[in-house]
């Protein structure tokens, strides 16, 4: 069949690039396709074009994708491009199930017994924890776990070696220990988990050149999808299956490589033809996902990385509407914001953000308020993380404070420095209605700063049954030593921000303990909803994926980027990395695209900035900067004659006033009287800074006034 026939009887449709990178077949090939540039849609026609055109049989060819997903979504694809005749004698492999075939092959071959793959995570979580816990730091939460096998991970697939390993650190654990006593426990039970798969293939394909040579032969032509996410040894197997016959295809783009915590390697992208002698490096360059303004700052921002090749993305799609940043007064107010557009959701919408505790709050609200949404992932070890527990632990003491074992638990954060024997000797036996400060107050054994400390503590906690969650929650981290202790251990405080959240929509301490648990039990039932257009996902969980509206949150420097200065190679890396998942957010819009950001956190000024708002927006965002308080005039002003009541001053009273204000916030469309209609670009307090279309101009207007006066509605009122 002749390129044309094909293209006829197929219906295909390619620009120029995608045509070439189908055409091209022989030799090692890197095809670098921007986002929304139809790169499965290449990929899988690039396979019909081998076997009708180029007659290769479908059996020679192997196609390695990231995901078990990916795997059937492509084949399922090529079923509705081609038909069913030669989608079964195809391959699609994750590396995974790639590697499994190869055990298999050489456990058949050289009749071995090869061990047992170890896919309980429960079983093997367990292990991690019983390992760190022997380090001594108490009782392992789930993130730590999480966090080691993280590590483990990423030696393996970097293929690290033991002093690598063993120069490895980890803050908080002894790591090369935790190393060590894993790989003995599967050594011991002859187990292999998933990254050993990977290392023992590695080493069936060095040590025996037949069952290398056996794949070769089977698979001559190869092709990888996401390269850009495949890890070091990743790329070493896949270059020993392909050193005989170089056929090798790898789709991949270094600018969407955000997964460097699990080893992924763009490096092998910025390299390829050193590792592939005579390759040929495509572009895959047009966009059709998003619109252009969209386009045109995504990639004026990518170009800031270093670590890339010279690329530029572009589209011929219609402007869209401008990226917009939606300044908001308070970090809280972001998830007000949030509610207001799920409410009057329409069409594909989705909350972007970094890591799953962001998310809390939003759902908090969401499912009080009964407003639908989906959610992408369940996991979340916030419930489980220190802070949380210390936090949950101290709040329910105030309720019962002879618990003492209970404030065992915490009681040396709060800066009361006594030997836990010594303690633990003085409340054995108390009184089940005696309080712990009563009983050591009582009793002998402290120093006379120490009995200060306790009676210090006693005060506060007095106090606590007239406090609200939040004012609570204020006094162990500011006043009581918990945000010392927090800083000593250099511990991660973001949590801190969402527990003070979830406590500002829950004032009673009590009701606020409930909802933590509710919530836990709320996040972990969650089921997927396809049917839903509001979306909450992490950044990496919406890759590969598109919605029409997209929402990016704490778009603020210190959460995104962490670090906006770097000070090394290893610090820039790091925001390289940050930058291209901030990109991914971006490039995930078709046609609006917007980014949350605050001015305070519960009411305490920032002193951070926006770092990747001003660089992804350049100069042409519009930012209604904080305006000065204004000064108290202490003089006393001469009095006034008593001025007749106007007819707006009989209307709302300044409670309701302020009640009204909450629903004008940025991304509402208005109307004014005079300037007609109009679009909030941003909230500073009670002033609004208000794009109107009949005057194509953007004015500071101050709501209390307007609204007393009837000047100013919500669109469609």
């Amino acid at each position: 069949m002749t390129y044309s026939e094909f293209k006829t009887q197929y219906h295909v449709r390619l620009n120029r690039q995608q045509e070439a990178a189908v055409r091209q077949v022989d030799g090692p090939v890197l095809l670098l396709a921007v986002p929304g540039s139809g790169k499965t849609t290449v990929l899988v026609t690039r396979l019909g074009y081998m076997i009708y055109c180029k007659g290769i049989r479908p059996e020679n060819i192997l196609t390695v994708t990231y995901t078990v997903a990916a795997t059937k979504d492509m084949k399922a694809r090529f079923i509705r491009f081609f038909g069913e005749d030669h989608a079964d004698k195809l391959t699609f492999r994750t590396i995974n199930g790639l590697c499994a075939v190869v055990i298999r092959f050489y456990a058949g071959k050289k009749g071995a017994q090869p061990f047992a793959l170890a896919d309980d995570e429960s079983h093997l979580n367990a292990v991690i924890r019983e390992l760190l816990a022997k380090g001594g730091g108490g009782y392992p939460p789930d993130q730590q776990v999480k966090e080691a096998r993280t590590h483990i991970t990423y030696c393996k697939n970097m293929m690290f070696s033991d002093a690598d390993v063993e120069a490895h650190k980890v803050d908080g654990m002894d790591f090369p220990a935790v190393y060590k006593g894993y790989q003995a426990f599967l050594l011991k039970n002859r187990l292999m988990d998933f990254d050993d798969q990977m290392v023992f293939t590695y080493r069936i394909f060095r040590q025996y050149p037949d069952i290398l040579a056996h794949f070769q032969r089977r698979w001559p032509f190869l092709c990888v999808d996401e390269a850009q996410d495949t890890s070091k040894i990743q790329h070493a197997i896949l270059r020993l299956l392909a050193s005989k016959s170089h056929n090798i295809f790898m789709v991949g783009d270094e600018d969407q490589s955000i997964y460097g915590f699990r080893a992924a390697w763009p490096q092998a992208l910025l390299e390829f033809e050193n590792t592939y002698p005579g390759a040929k490096v495509l572009m895959m360059e047009t966009n059709y996902r998003s619109t252009k303004s969209i386009v045109e700052a995504a990639d004026a921002f990518i170009q800031r990385n270093e670590s890339r090749r010279p690329k530029h993305m572009h589209t011929d799609n219609p402007q869209g509407a401008p990226v917009k940043m939606v300044p908001l007064a308070d970090y809280n107010r972001q998830y007000r914001y949030l509610l207001k557009v799920a409410q009057n959701c329409k069409e594909q919408t989705a909350v972007l953000y970094r890591n799953n505790d962001s998310a809390l709050p939003l759902i908090d609200l969401l499912e009080r308020e009964g407003v639908p949404f989906a959610c992408r992932q369940r996991e979340s070890f916030f419930f489980t993380s220190p802070i949380v527990r210390d936090i949950a632990d101290m709040l329910e003491f105030a309720f019962d404070d002879a618990n003492w074992e209970k404030f065992l638990r915490f009681y040396y954060k709060l800066d009361l420095k006594v030997k836990k024997p010594v303690l633990a000797g003085m409340l054995r036996g108390m009184a089940e209605d005696k309080s712990v400060f009563d009983r050591l107050l009582e009793g002998e054994g402290l120093e006379p700063w120490q009995y200060g400390k306790v009676r210090a503590l006693q005060t506060h906690y007095s106090k606590f049954p007239q406090l609200t969650s939040f004012a609570a929650i204020q006094r162990l981290v500011k006043f009581m030593g918990y945000g010392d202790y927090l800083r000593e251990q250099k511990m991660d405080t973001s949590k801190l921000d969402v527990l003070l959240s979830l406590a500002n929509q829950t004032p009673a301490t009590g009701e606020f303990l409930l909802r933590l648990r509710e919530l836990k039990d709320t996040i972990e039932g969650l089921e997927p909803d396809p049917g839903c257009p509001f979306v909450l996902s992490t950044i990496h969980a919406s890759k590969g994926l598109e919605y029409d509206r997209v929402l990016l949150i704490d778009a603020v420097d210190g959460t995104f980027p962490s670090d906006p200065l770097p000070h090394d190679d290893e610090g820039r890396a790091a925001l390289e990395e940050e930058r291209r998942l901030f990109y991914v957010g971006a490039t995930r819009a078709k046609k609006q695209l917007e980014f949350l950001c605050y001015e305070s956190r519960f009411g305490e000024p920032m002193a951070a900035g926006r770092t990747f708002i001003d660089q992804l927006m350049g100069k042409e965002v519009t930012v209604l900067e904080p305006q000065p308080t204004p000064q108290f005039n202490p003089q006393p002003k001469p009095k006034k004659a008593k001025a007749k009541r106007t007819a707006y001053e009989d209307g709302p009273t300044p409670a309701q006033l302020a009640r009204q204000q909450e629903d004008f916030m940025a991304g509402t469309e208005v109307v004014h009287k005079q300037f007609g209609k109009g679009e909030i670009l941003g909230r500073l307090d009670s002033v609004a800074l208000i794009a109107f279309e009949d005057i194509d101009e953007v004015k500071r207007i101050e709501l209390t006034t307007c609204l007393k006066k009837g000047l100013l509605r919500l669109a469609g009122q």
